[in-house]
Parts: C-alpha cells; sequence; structure tokens
C-alpha cells in the first residue's frame, strides 16, 4: 500500500474503534486532498472526520480541508435524519396494517458504530416475507406514499419516499446457485419467522432487526455479493467488521461454521477476513475462523480492487462506455459483469462460476417485466 492508503487506513481504524493515530504515520508532507478521495470513494467520510478528530492538532489537515469535510459531514448527519424520520412512518404505517418489516442493514447496523450519524446512509431495506408482499406494496402506492416511478425485480418493490429510496423485499437474497438458494431460502426462513428477532427503539417505534448469526453472514454475503458483480467500498466491510465487534459473543460459532460450509463461503469469508483484521483494525479473536494463508491474495488482489474501484464500483472507468439505449445499456452492464466474474474466478473459485446464466437469466427477467408491467 502506499503511504496516503497507509493513513487512510489509520484513519478510519480509529474512527472505528475510537483510538488513538499513530503520530508518525503523518509526520511531514500529508496529501490530505489524495485522502478526501479515498474517504469519498469509500463512502466513509464521517468516519475519517471522527479519525482526525483524534490526531493531534499539529499534523490535522488545513483549515479549509476540515471546513470541506465538516460541510460532507453535516450532509451525512443531515441524511441519518431524514432516513430515520422516513423509516418511522413506513413502519408505522405498515404496523397499523398487522405486517411487520424486518430492517436489513442500513440504519440498524448504524446503531453500531461509535456514533451512527457518521456512517454514510443508502436507502431502506424492509423486509416484508412474501405472504404480506403484495399487500404491503399496494398499501403504499394506494396511501400516496410513493413518489415518482416504481422499480420491481425478483427480489423487491423499489420506490421513492419524499427524497429516500425504499425497498420492499419479497425474499432477502438470491444465490446464484439454484440448489444453494433452497438452501438460502429455508435458512431465511428459519431466522426471520422465529423469535430471535432484535427490537431496536427509534424514538417510539420498535424496529425489528434480525438475530445475531443471520446478520453475521448476511451483512458479509451481501457485500461479497455487490464485489463479484460491481466492487464494493469500505463502508460496507466497516459494517460487516463493526457488527462482528460488537456481537462476537452473540454468534454461535459452531452454527455459522455450518452455515458458511453450506454455502460454500467459508474460503471468501477468510479472504475477506484478512482486510477486516488488518486494515479495519478487528481483533482476531472477534473475527470467527481467521487465517493468515489468504493474507496475500486479499492485499494483491481484492484490496487493490476495493481501493481502485471504491463503493459498488463507481470508479471503474468501464461503466462510463454504457450506451444510452435501454437493449444496449443492458447487453453493455452484462458484458462487463460478467468480465467481471471471470476475472475474479481464480481468486475466488467456485462462488462466481454460476455468476454468468445468473446475470442472465436475471437481466432477461427484468427487462420483460420493465416491457411488459
Amino acid at each position: 500500500m502506499s503511504r496516503t492508503e497507509q493513513q487512510f487506513f489509520a484513519l478510519l481504524r480509529s474512527g472505528l474503534w475510537e483510538s488513538p493515530v499513530e503520530k508518525s504515520l503523518f509526520s511531514g508532507d500529508t496529501d490530505w486532498g489524495a485522502i478526501m478521495k479515498i474517504a469519498a470513494m469509500q463512502t466513509v467520510s464521517g468516519i475519517i472526520f471522527d479519525g482526525i478528530s483524534n490526531l493531534p492538532e499539529d499534523v490535522q489537515p488545513p483549515a479549509a480541508t476540515m471546513r470541506q469535510l465538516y460541510r460532507t459531514v453535516i450532509r451525512i448527519e443531515q441524511s441519518h435524519e431524514l432516513l430515520n424520520d422516513r423509516l418511522i412512518r413506513i413502519i408505522a404505517l405498515l404496523q397499523a396494517e398487522g405486517i411487520h418489516p424486518i430492517l436489513l442493514k442500513g440504519q440498524g447496523v448504524a446503531q453500531n458504530y461509535p456514533n451512527p450519524a457518521r456512517r454514510q446512509c443508502g436507502d431502506i431495506d424492509l423486509y416484508i416475507g412474501k405472504k404480506d408482499y403484495k399487500r404491503a406494496c399496494d398499501l403504499v402506492v394506494e396511501k400516496g406514499i410513493v413518489s415518482g416511478n416504481t422499480l420491481e425485480s425478483h427480489k423487491h418493490f423499489h420506490f421513492d419516499h419524499e427524497g429516500v429510496e425504499i425497498e420492499f423485499h419479497r425474499i432477502v437474497e438470491r444465490f446464484p446457485d439454484p440448489f444453494k438458494n433452497k438452501i438460502f431460502q429455508r435458512w431465511t426462513q428459519y431466522h426471520l419467522h422465529g423469535n430471535r428477532l432484535k427490537v431496536w427503539k427509534l424514538n417510539n417505534t420498535e424496529v425489528l432487526l434480525p438475530p445475531a448469526n443471520f446478520d453475521a453472514l448476511y451483512i458479509f454475503y451481501h457485500a461479497f455479493h455487490h464485489f463479484i458483480s460491481d466492487g464494493i467500498g469500505c463502508r460496507q466491510l466497516s459494517d460487516w467488521v463493526i457488527y462482528l465487534h460488537k456481537f462476537h459473543d452473540q454468534i454461535d460459532r459452531q452454527e455459522l461454521m455450518k452455515d458458511l460450509e453450506a454455502f460454500r463461503l467459508l474460503r471468501v469469508w477468510q479472504i475477506f477476513g484478512c482486510i477486516a483484521v488488518h486494515q479495519l483494525g478487528l481483533a482476531k479473536e472477534k473475527f470467527p475462523f481467521y487465517t493468515d494463508k489468504f493474507r496475500d491474495v486479499s492485499q494483491k488482489v481484492i484490496l487493490k480492487d476495493i481501493l481502485s474501484l471504491g463503493n459498488f464500483g463507481r470508479y471503474d472507468p468501464k461503466w462510463k462506455t454504457r450506451p444510452p439505449g435501454y437493449l444496449s445499456g443492458k447487453f453493455h452492464n452484462f458484458r462487463m459483469k460478467n468480465r467481471r466474474a471471470l476475472c475474479l474466478f481464480s481468486t475466488i473459485g467456485g462462488n462466481v462460476g454460476l455468476y454468468y446464466l445468473y446475470y442472465l437469466v436475471i437481466g432477461i427477467q427484468q427487462i420483460v417485466n420493465d416491457k411488459f408491467k
């Protein structure tokens, strides 16, 4: 890693764990512009701000840089408040009709951070389940909650509610391997339809959250799925790491190992685990099944990809060449996703083997749905 990247991760670790930053890393000239660029690409500017706050004043960024970063942090905190407000509204509406959604990732995971409002927000994902899915979708349309156009995929109903993107999930996720997908759907039912759910009290609203063993695996798999498809940033890995840290004593490791092996995720779990420990600072004893044997590939392939492409691969120049037409654009995306999957095959192994057919089937289903809805 470059000196700038080492400085970035030192600040990220400090923000995540509220720990001091090694001052010697910042002796001499520091390219603060480059550090701020990495933070923006990785969508962790708020966490980096907290890390900088732990630096001695004589090595902190210039005032102009801090003012610009502070404005970014204010926008992140305002977005956090906005999402919480919309979350309360939507959950209250659904609960009044006897529908009890479960919050996936997002604002629920943010509560595990030292300062939840500094985690950069995305959208709101609510697991509804097959039984109440259509009723929930019809309800928000009838009540005028939906703003603008809607999108529906094999997984969820996507809409905008006063500036916030919301997804109602019929299913949590789908595996490309149909046999493992059957196992995963049963696994989801077991965890999300039992009595093991957590409750987060948001003002006077009870927000249901998944149990520890579900989130420990699901937060990782969701990030890994995006990594194969487009790429991910440090925010997704930070969510996973901070979760493993907070709930390490509630995670049943024997059950987790069984699940990782059933989904053939143990190898990639351990590859990404090297980044979790060595770059993000999670204690080895709090990372289940840590091993050093994948450290080299984690640095040379995975970390390099994360740093160069940024959050959801948005800084990959290949995506800028997408043609404007609907079908030509879809075909371009299909080619790019499969080219990426093939490039990662030697590192990740069998987990990417079925992604070619998966993207093809999902793409055709989405085209049919969009054109004939």
